[in-house]
């Protein structure tokens, strides 16, 4: 079954899908603030409505990412494409609605996960370095973000930002944080080339446009965990550009295939959360919980030959990975000890046994039994905005 875009009538078809469990687990948070400034959306700063969703290879492609952005867009306006990381500059896969290139290679990059960082990481969980710093980029976006008017410069701490060739004319840039510098357009475009002084490492943009609306800032890294968050210099300040309202936790994937313990999962939580609230002291937050999936295991047979001789065989086959469930029970229990309100994917998308169910029907990536397929993703965006739009609209 593949379809191209889920609604959630349409995933209740879904036998497996637990559409009564697809609500928002509030444990004693209250949301009329956030709904409040959202109804009041024209005076928030630049009439934008941000959210900051920051996880794993799940949200690294955007695929979910985008229905959730789309979703809420068409409830509340398009206040701009969001984040975009260079991700392929930096040599691994980004989302395909926009484009990012330099006129040069990198030099030197640096990935999230990478054994050792060749260039100075940052807010994206990767960065870029030139030989030269003169360098001119060029970014284009499709149809479907809707254009931009302005665009923000992610970087390391430097200085060589403040002015920008575009379309053969001199822009003067904004610093908004020591890590970000915008520029203006002054008219909406959906692709443009420009040349500045990369001084320091190079790690994305921030596509907006002039109009109020709302905007989801997806930050996504191929097997990141909270851990790896916190192992960014500055990572949380490096946020304030964002300046979110809400805050969308959605790891433990990755926490299931490693090695720390509960009590360290759940302390690499609340460190992260902690460093994202010291500067970001009105905004809400939520947490996700990573759905089953299976992992791959080596099994050993022997065959008994000839003059009674055995030949040993290796195969590989799939079963469930039961860490995944004892990962959702630490973020349920952080969720309730600490008031912080939890979307439950795990029970959502079916509970134990649901990645074969998913398998099933096409929706679970057969080659890992990790990751959706897209149809997979959508549907997962999907019922998370659905989760997500019936606590905003909550009456109070």
């Amino acid at each position: 079954m593949a379809v191209a875009l889920w609604t959630g009538a349409e995933a209740q078809t879904l036998d497996f899908i637990n559409a009564d469990a697809n609500h928002i687990i509030m444990n004693g948070d209250n949301w009329a603030s956030l709904r409040s400034r959202l109804s009041d959306i024209e005076n928030l700063p630049e009439g934008k409505f941000r959210i900051l969703q920051i996880g794993d290879s799940h949200i690294q492609a955007d695929m979910s990412a985008a229905v959730v952005r789309r979703t809420l867009q068409g409830e509340y306006g398009n206040g701009g494409r969001g984040c975009i990381a260079a991700l392929r500059m930096a040599g691994t896969n980004q989302p395909v609605d926009y484009r990012m290139s330099a006129d040069t290679a990198a030099l030197r990059c640096s990935r999230l996960l990478g054994k050792e960082w060749q260039a100075g990481m940052g807010v994206t969980g990767v960065a870029v370095e030139f030989a030269s710093p003169e360098r001119t980029l060029r970014i284009a976006t499709d149809a479907e973000c809707g254009g931009f008017t302005s665009v923000t410069l992610l970087h390391g701490n430097g200085a060589g930002y403040a002015a920008a060739m575009i379309a053969d004319s001199l822009y003067m840039g904004t610093p908004l944080t020591p890590y970000a510098t915008r520029y203006d357009l002054g008219a909406t475009t959906d692709s443009l080339t420009l040349a500045t002084s990369f001084d320091s490492p190079f790690f994305g943009a921030i596509l907006l446009r002039n109009n109020r609306g709302l905007v989801l800032d997806a930050i996504g890294n191929n097997g990141a965990c909270y851990s790896s968050y916190l192992k960014i210099a500055d990572f949380a300040k490096q946020t304030a550009v964002f300046a979110p309202e809400l805050i969308i936790l959605s790891l433990g994937t990755n926490e299931a295939f490693g090695t720390e313990s509960d009590e360290q999962i759940y302390a690499c939580i609340d460190s992260l959360i902690s460093q994202l609230r010291s500067v970001h002291k009105h905004a809400k937050f939520l947490l996700t919980t990573p759905m089953e999936c299976h992992k791959k295991v080596w099994r050993t047979t022997k065959r008994r030959m000839k003059r009674g001789k055995y030949r040993s065989r290796r195969t590989m086959a799939f079963v469930t990975n039961k860490r995944v469930a004892e990962v959702r029970k630490v973020i349920l229990r952080y969720g309730s000890e600490r008031k912080v309100p939890v979307w439950d994917l795990y029970e959502v998308a079916g509970g134990d046994g649901a990645s074969a169910k998913w398998l099933n029907v096409g929706l679970m990536n057969p080659r890992d039994h990790v990751h959706c397929l897209k149809s997979g993703y959508e549907l997962r965006g999907s019922l998370l905005a659905d989760a997500l739009l019936e606590r905003l609209r909550e009456q109070e």
